[in-house]
């Protein structure tokens, strides 16, 4: 059974011209310093988890050699090592010691009776218990964000190596006027981005965050084309995808599963991908297209299934042709793994369940962008 993804509203987000991002908001993000591979990690968020009458922690995804700044998310106010919070042993969780920044989550609040607010329906191994679920600014509100040096050297160098769009790259690099599509469900309209609830510091999602980076970047003009539609399945992008292709765009980024795992059928799944593809390249034939795998949702969610986004990750992989140098997946799903090994579920959520925080946005957007590199970033 297909889940009913939780959102605000369900209407399509259609949009011509992608959200202006002033530059100097733009570099305080870091969209092309990967959080995952980078030996510097920006303003990674997370929650203060407080156990009973434990001292509140957050966690880091990586051991840290030093804290560069710890501020919080809405209002920026920077806080001070030994002042406020100190660095453990393991130099991977920040112990609060000062006055409390903003409001802790505690560990009673996680699971909450099926009649209590802030909540949803079930805990998989426990159905007479739901999951805390808030959607908006609840989070937000909660979130530190946290710049660090790591401590040990960068392990990872996933990532895009190869050139897989060389059409629209030469446009960019020509500035002509770039086309992109995105066929998403609710984490593609942005949703709960602190823009959606004009909460500072009001960024929006991450096809906004794409576009912004490209126009900045390359001084092209980008025109973002976005018909994401909270709830939507992959079968409804197929059924949609003739008005998002009369754009003609040069490439389209189709982004779901978040509401497919409930399925547990990964081959219906790539069955529709193959759909997608078939259906773009009759209408559009020099379409490149970007496939984002999805996030990670809550594993105690009963409709997200954790081992499911790993099969879906993985059939999608493998019905991938070798060698296209047209077509790639952003493995998003990977990068939210790797960032999440030392990390709580909910320290890069924005409703408790199913999707991202400003945060994670931005992952979001860094896993794209390495698709679409600038010859001679400086090394950050």
């Amino acid at each position: 059974m297909v889940c009913l993804l939780l959102a605000t509203f369900e209407s399509a987000a259609s949009a011509q011209i992608a959200a202006e991002i002033p530059s100097k908001a733009l570099e305080a993000m870091q969209l092309r310093t990967p959080a995952w591979k980078s030996p510097t990690v920006h303003r990674e968020s997370s929650i203060l988890l407080q156990d009973a009458q434990a001292v509140p922690t957050a966690r880091l995804a990586f051991p840290a050699s030093e804290i560069i700044e710890l501020r919080t998310a809405m209002t920026g106010k920077v806080f001070q090592e030994g002042i406020d919070w100190k660095l453990d042993a393991t130099k991977s969780t920040i112990q609060w010691v000062g006055p409390l920044p903003c409001e802790t989550i505690r560990t009673d609040q996680l699971f909450p009776p099926s009649s209590a607010p802030n909540s949803y329906k079930h805990r998989a191994s426990n159905p007479d218990q739901n999951l805390l679920y808030a959607p908006g600014k609840w989070f937000h509100e909660r979130n530190l964000e946290i710049t660090y040096r790591r401590a040990n050297p960068v392990e990872s160098s996933e990532g895009a190596t190869e050139i897989h769009f060389p059409k629209s790259l030469e446009k960019l690099r020509r500035k002509s006027k770039l086309v992109i599509a995105v066929s998403g469900d609710s984490i593609s309209t942005g949703l709960d981005a602190s823009a959606t609830t004009a909460t500072p510091p009001n960024q929006p999602g991450y096809p906004d965050l794409l576009a912004s980076q490209l126009r900045h970047d390359f001084g092209a003009e980008i025109t973002l084309v976005n018909r994401s539609v909270a709830g939507w399945s992959i079968a409804n992008g197929v059924e949609d995808l003739d008005r998002l292709l009369e754009c003609k765009p040069d490439l389209l980024i189709v982004a779901y599963g978040m509401n497919d795992v409930g399925r547990r059928d990964p081959k219906w799944f790539v069955d529709q991908a193959d759909k997608i593809r078939q259906r773009a390249k009759t209408l559009v034939p020099d379409v490149e297209i970007l496939w984002v795998t999805t996030m990670l949702g809550n594993r105690e969610w009963i409709h997200t299934p954790r081992d499911m986004f790993f099969a879906y990750q993985k059939a999608l992989r493998d019905a991938l042709p070798d060698a296209n140098a047209h077509e790639a997946i952003a493995d998003v799903t990977r990068v939210w793994e790797i960032m999440s090994e030392r990390k709580h579920e909910l320290d890069y959520t924005g409703n408790g369940l199913n999707h991202p925080n400003d945060f994670g946005h931005r992952l979001y957007a860094q896993c794209i962008l390495e698709f679409l590199p600038v010859e001679s970033l400086p090394v950050k």
